[in-house]
């Protein structure tokens, strides 16, 4: 099976981004291609998406181009996204992690803080790139 840490690019800002359950779903589709953010990284980058609804989950991993400012904030454009294998509910990643706590928005994951939060991410098996 192929690891999330052999896509991942540790040249590239890496986030925990927080996204509400029908947008996490409609990214997997292809119904959505972009992302709009109120305030937003100045850069492309990577990001561990948690479906923030009902699956209370971790199970995307996406590639987001470079911010183009707009009128209401940031539009990046989802490069590619991956489905993790399995979906990584809330109260699994609490029981390894009792510290954690979903962001509102994201979080950057790749300090030194949270460098066994990344590491554990890395590890997860995926399904093909899109």
């Amino acid at each position: 099976m192929t690891k999330l840490t052999e896509i991942y690019n540790p040249t590239q800002p890496i986030i925990l981004l927080s996204l509400k359950t029908p947008y996490v779903h409609k990214i997997i589709s292809g119904e959505q291609i972009e992302e709009h953010r109120k305030r937003f990284l100045h850069s492309a980058c990577q990001a561990i998406v948690y479906s923030s609804g009902k699956d209370k989950a971790i199970e995307l991993f996406i590639n987001l181009g470079t911010p183009v400012i707009v009128e209401d904030g940031y539009k990046m454009s989802i490069i590619s996204h991956t489905e993790l294998t399995n979906k990584i509910p809330l109260d699994t990643i609490q029981k390894e992690f009792p510290d954690f706590k979903a962001p509102r928005s994201y979080i950057y994951i790749d300090k030194p803080d949270k460098e066994s939060l990344l590491e554990y991410f890395l590890q997860q098996n995926i399904k093909n790139e899109q």
